[in-house]
Parts: structure tokens; sequence; C-alpha cells
């Protein structure tokens, strides 16, 4: 069951209707009530619309072993509230899906040591606190690799959410896949403050396009950036979270396809057999945990080139962070022969020397 935010705000009568009809979660025998809280609404088209998804096929799976109760577009503010009414009305394992989340989760776990919270892009576990992510920057890389191809002017444009590790590293990422065809190749970024909002979004993507970027990547949830690049008609983009084919088949090239479900699946039923441990899971193209959409609009040499990087950094045989490594004020972080660790990737603060982007 999916409920609004507003819904769930009219109180906890409401929510004791709602465990009332998906079944005693908390009952001995009983089954497993699984909470999900999403950042935006199930129809965005990206994001929330794939962690439904997840939660559609953890039910198909696990069948009566388990209810769901799912809150969405929940803003942060109103986080602590969703939570604490999705624990007093049962449930015990709570996906918190969003980076924005995560500080807010680290805080309320402690509060409610009965019940197991996983959270999506955190980046530290606790006693009943996991975390888990899916490797996006390797399609990253692939996009780089692709927009170094198909760019006429050698500048990417970047739509942008926050600040943050997992939308930094993600830029700089985009470019050393860039870089590893042309050195020459440039990127500009538009933050946009939010995760969802597709007016926004397409005003950075037109502004973007305006300032003569060619292809536009996006780190936000809803295909208007891709929609706005088919209307320009000259214009290439990327796909978000979910395959946007369909919303730009003219401009769209791929997209990074997130798979939840098989996850869900796996931590409820850790749950139900009683060994969930707070694991930190980040999985990569060879996980199965996304996908790259099919290649369009692309040569057959293009396409090629794409599949074998792909290939070879879902086999591990390229990693993205490998050194040398240098940031725009000339500090090196790492020198050629390292690797960068995930705590670092995750903490990633700082662009790369040559990305000519300040940090908002």
């Amino acid at each position: 069951m999916t409920l609004s935010r507003r819904s769930l705000m009219a109180g906890a009568g409401a929510l004791a209707g709602v465990s009332a009809l998906t079944g005693p979660a908390v009952a001995q025998g009983g089954p497993l009530n699984v909470g999900f809280i999403l950042i935006g609404p199930v129809g965005d088209f990206g994001w929330s619309t794939m962690h439904d998804q997840g939660r559609r096929r953890m039910l198909e799976v696990l069948g009566n072993r388990v209810t769901a109760t799912q809150v969405e577009s929940v803003a942060p503010p109103d986080f602590d509230r969703v939570a604490t009414q999705l624990v007093r009305t049962g449930s015990r394992l709570i996906f918190t899906t969003s980076f924005s989340y995560f500080a807010p989760t680290q805080r309320i776990a402690p509060q409610h040591p009965n019940v197991m919270w996983e959270s999506a892009t955190g980046t530290a576990t606790g006693p009943n606190l996991a975390i888990y992510n899916a490797r996006f920057y390797e399609g990253r890389y692939v996009q780089g690799v692709i927009a170094a191809r198909k760019s006429r002017s050698k500048t990417i444009g970047y739509v942008a959410s926050f600040p943050v590790p997992e939308v930094i590293h993600a830029i700089n990422t985009v470019m050393r896949g860039a870089w590893s065809v042309d050195p020459q190749m440039r990127i500009r970024v538009v933050w946009v403050n939010a995760w969802f909002n597709p007016g926004r979004e397409a005003d950075a993507a037109r502004a973007l396009m305006d300032q003569g970027c060619d292809v536009i990547c996006q780190h936000t949830d809803s295909p208007a950036p891709l929609q706005l690049a088919e209307q320009r008609g000259n214009v290439f983009g990327f796909g978000q979270a979910s395959d946007m084919t369909r919303f730009a088949p003219r401009a769209h090239l791929t997209s990074s396809v997130n798979n939840w479900g098989d996850y869900y699946a796996e931590r409820a039923r850790a749950v139900l057999e009683g060994n969930w441990r707070p694991a930190d899971t980040w999985g990569g193209l060879g996980s199965g945990m996304f996908r790259l959409a099919p290649f369009t609009n692309m040569t057959p040499e293009e396409a090629s080139e794409a599949a074998r990087i792909r290939d070879a950094l879902a086999s591990g045989a390229l990693h993205p962070f490998d050194g040398p490594i240098v940031r725009q004020d000339g500090q090196t972080v790492i020198p050629a022969g390292q690797r960068l660790t995930d705590d670092q990737i995750r903490a990633m603060n700082y662009f790369y020397q040559g990305i000519d982007v300040a940090m908002p």
C-alpha cells in the first residue's frame, strides 16, 4: 500500500487503519510489515518509481510472508514524524530511500532498536542500521565515454541536485570517462537543489543548452531534461534511474536502470529468518543492482565501444578511481598505481583538476 505524505500526516488514526488492512506485522507468526519512505512521488519515472517497483518485486517474491506500507513525497523535515508512525503501526524493517534521509535515519535508529533500518546511499552502518547503494559511477563513466563521442561542442551539461559526495563523484566520473576519449572535453553544471522538480530540471537543462552543451547528463529524477533535449533536436542526453528511451526517442543515448527488488526481498527474508545483519552493500554493474539500458542513437562503432567499457567495468578490469587523481587546487589525492577506497569515494568533496566548476 502506498500513501502520500499528506495522507500520512493526517495522523496516527489513519495509519492504524492502514495497519489493519495490511496485516498484523508484529503478531507472533504474522507477516513482516516493511516500511518504505520515498523522497519523491512514485510517478517521477525515475528514482522513486524504481524503489516502488522494488517494493512490488519484494511482495511478489515473498508472497503472504510480508506486507508493505509505503509513504511517498516525504520532505526531509517530515522524516521523523513519518518514520515514527511507521514504527508505531508495526513496521519492523524500514527502507529510507534518499541520502537526504541518512542523517535523520542515523539519529532515529537507536531510539527503536527492535526495528531494522536500511538507508539507501548512506555512508555508515549502526547496530540496527544497514546501508545499500549501487555503484552508479560505473554507469557515469560509460556516459562520459559516449558523451565525448557524440559532442560537437566538446561541452557536457550536468543537471545536478545537491553538492553531496554521490553527485560530486558522479560529475568527476563523467569527466574521467570523457577525458579517456578526448582530454579537451569540458563540463558545465547547474545545481537545482532538488531531487525531483521537473520545472527546475528543465530550466537547468535549458540554461546548459543555451551555453553550448550538446550532451546532457542529469542527477535528478524526472525525464524533463531529456524531453527538452528531444525538443531541441540537436542535443543528446542520458536517462536517470529507469529506462527513459520513450521520453526522447531521438535524443536518448542510454540510462542507468536501478534494480532494488531482489535486494529488498533478500533483506526482508533475512528479517523473517532471524539472520538480518547491518551490512554495507554497494553493488556494481556486475551485481545486477543496476544495468545500462540499450544504447540508442549511436553508430555501431560507438555502441560497441560503450559495451566494451561497460563490460570492463562490470568485470573489474577498469576502475574509474585509479590514480593519479589531482584536485582543482593542485593537491594530489592519490598517485598513479593507487586507487581510492570506498570510504574516500563516499566522502568526495572536491572536483578534479581540469573541471572548471565551483563548489557551491
